[in-house]
């Protein structure tokens, strides 16, 4: 099944953010997904959402102080009551906004830190959020990013987060598959989809280099949808991109799937 969301912290960049909702479903987007709502009252994210009468299929975690370079808190030793805190936002965003999938956001690490102890507590917050948002009937992704945007980043490759996955021992996580951060550290890219679809829970996906829009770099992205639609795949692609420019004159790619 091929069926697109737009992620309103990545696109339409050039609106404010609660009048992104309604600017994805004007350009035939029937669902969004969100990296940080946090900032905005809960109730005013709800009624974007609502107005435009779109489905939010996917949160992020809160994620710390990207001012002070946080890119996740989950991996993280001495931000642990910190994450608890977030994992209680994200349930209550996620509850309310309806998203059935909340990627837990890793963090990353400075040269010489201690990874074993990283991993433990990443562990620890997998499980944590995981029991938590089984309570709202939602699943717990885990996504590798490329460390070469984000050096440091804890989970940069697919094996590491199925082994994550594995040893968590809680039903409710998966992999977040993102096209673009895997082309980046693994390549091969459909066959790697393939063998991993019956762990993936959430697709994501921009051209590279530069993470913009379907067209502008290397990835054959006709072949990537292609591939998603002939498999078992019944989740949401999320266009996770920076537009190269107003995001409107950006969705060329989109104009043979939206009206399906």
């Amino acid at each position: 099944m091929l069926r697109f969301s737009a992620n309103t912290s990545t696109m339409y960049q050039e609106l404010p953010f609660l009048q992104r909702f309604a600017a994805a479903a004007a350009h035939g987007f029937k669902a969004v997904e969100i990296q940080y709502a946090y900032p905005f009252p809960l109730e005013d994210v709800v009624a974007a959402k609502q107005k435009a009468a779109v489905e939010c299929v996917l949160i992020n975690s809160p994620a710390g102080d990207p001012a002070k370079g946080d890119r996740g808190i989950a991996s993280l030793p001495g931000r642990v009551e910190e994450m608890k805190a977030g994992l209680e936002t994200a349930k209550r965003y996620a509850a309310a906004l309806g998203a059935k999938r909340m990627h837990l956001v890793a963090g990353r690490h400075d040269p010489g830190a201690d990874l074993k102890a990283a991993r433990d507590i990443f562990l620890e917050n997998i499980r944590r959020a995981a029991r938590a948002l089984a309570d709202i009937g939602a699943i717990v992704c885990l996504e590798p990013i490329n460390t070469w945007d984000v050096p440091g980043f804890f989970l940069s490759r697919a094996d590491e987060a199925l082994s994550l996955i594995d040893e968590c021992g809680e039903k409710n996580v998966a992999l977040q598959y993102d096209f673009y951060h895997m082309q980046r550290m693994q390549g091969e890219l459909i066959p790697t989809f393939e063998r991993l679809l019956p762990r993936i829970a959430h697709v994501q996906f921009a051209d590279t280099p530069g993470r913009h829009e379907p067209g502008t770099g290397e990835i054959n992205h006709a072949s990537i949808f292609a591939a998603i639609e002939r498999s078992a795949y019944s989740g949401w692609s999320g266009a996770e991109y920076t537009p190269s420019k107003p995001t409107g004159e950006t969705l060329d790619w989109f104009a043979p799937y939206k009206a399906r």
